[in-house]
């Protein structure tokens, strides 16, 4: 039967009743309502000193990595991460690591550092940054399958002038000169507005030249 089915009073005594034996579950629900929102103002509050005091120290360890021996830098970053965990702070302090360690001509080292960074599980477009650093790390060890796993990971149509021009040097490495020119120039293709436009364009007339 509907509750509207009810005359007023019956509608009155149903609804004592169910006060009557629900009572205790309604002020539970209120005070775990008040609760649950001063406890959440407390966990914002905490949030925001945990950021703030994460961001300074991330400062401090900018300026530490800066000065410090190359093999220094990975236990700096894991002192930091033990502090903080993976935020964005940490990965961008293995982004650092990573091109002064390929500066210095590391680069097996920077590999080591982009690799953890991808295992920290970064949003997409900074993990299709890493991995197509990453691949080009790859080709300079000449572990070419591996490059083309890394390519092959990147979906955003914005790096696709990128991934054909590693892809393109690949194919340069490996003799595959056809497949090259056919690379290099799809990322001409792709690459409207590229700063690195004319790199590829000089990679393209040297085969050209040389062929």
């Amino acid at each position: 039967m509907a509750f509207e089915e009810y005359d007023d009073f019956e509608q009155e005594q149903m609804v004592k009743e169910w006060l009557s034996k629900n009572w205790f579950t309604i002020f539970a629900g209120i005070a775990l309502g008040i609760g649950g929102l001063w406890g959440y103002g407390k966990w914002q509050d905490s949030r925001t000193m945990q950021s703030q005091e994460a961001a300074t120290e991330f400062t401090q360890l900018q300026a530490a990595m800066a000065v410090s021996e190359l093999t220094d830098l990975d236990g700096l970053i894991a002192e930091y991460q033990t502090n903080f965990g993976d935020n964005i702070y940490t990965m961008q302090a293995r982004m650092q690591a990573a091109s002064q360690l390929v500066e210095a001509g590391d680069l097996a080292a920077a590999k080591q550092q982009y690799q953890a960074l991808l295992a920290a599980k970064p949003d997409q477009p900074l993990a299709e940054m890493v991995r197509l650093r990453l691949a080009r790390l790859l080709v300079a060890e000449g572990d070419y399958p591996a490059a083309l796993a890394e390519l092959g990971l990147v979906q955003s149509k914005a790096y696709q002038t990128i991934v054909e021009e590693v892809i393109g040097d690949i194919y340069v490495a490996q003799g595959e000169v056809d497949k090259a020119l056919d690379a290099y120039q799809l990322a001409l293709n792709e690459g409207e507005g590229y700063s690195g436009r004319q790199i590829i364009e000089m990679k393209l007339a040297d085969i050209k030249t040389a062929n």
